[in-house]
């Protein structure tokens, strides 16, 4: 009989009435200032915009939020949200956001025909081969994912003319007063 130690927890949500959320996602994004360094093979607006998804994106997930705290039975706060551009050959390397909580990710601008997902990278090897396993969610605009922020996961390089948009946060959960620090 197997019995799994052991779980990887990931989560999918559809966003509600996406082409037109996806207008005023895109309105929001345009006024953002996106920034390129030589540590990153991509433009964001992680280190110019002030942390100022963050209340906007609570509320324009706030269905699939609640959706997911319930699912997850946990409760989370947002503390960081960014956006970030691929252009032809740009791509970003293996990490993660940190040690625990969880990240959210949500492609606005993704053509599956051309554009590659996020890859996420199983922590443990197979037990029968050896192999490290590679996941990748489904490709689809306007889906919501979420998995654990201590999840090592890659984005191979965009090979199309096309930009590929993806808006990703994070997500921490509310410690009993126990728990939580001093």
């Amino acid at each position: 009989m197997k019995l799994p130690l052991f779980e990887f927890p990931s989560f999918i949500y559809q966003i509600d009435d996406w082409e037109f959320k996806k207008k005023s996602l895109l309105a929001r994004i345009n006024k953002s200032e996106f920034v390129r360094t030589n540590l990153q093979h991509f433009e964001t607006d992680r280190q110019t915009n002030g942390k100022t998804y963050v209340r906007y994106l609570e509320e324009f997930l706030e269905p699939q939020l609640m959706e997911f705290c319930e699912e997850a039975k946990v409760s989370c706060y947002m503390t960081d949200a960014w956006c970030v551009k691929y252009q032809k050959g740009d791509y970003q390397t293996t990490h993660n956001h940190r040690g625990w909580g969880f990240s959210g990710l949500i492609h606005v601008e993704f053509d599956p025909e051309v554009h590659q997902p996020a890859t996420f990278v199983s922590p443990w090897q197979n037990p029968v081969s050896d192999t490290t396993t590679l996941a990748q969610f489904p490709p689809t605009e306007g889906l919501l994912m979420i998995a654990p922020s201590w999840a090592l996961h890659f984005v191979p390089p965009n090979t199309s003319d096309k930009e590929r948009v993806v808006v990703a946060f994070d997500l921490l959960p509310q410690l009993p007063k126990h728990q939580s620090p001093v």
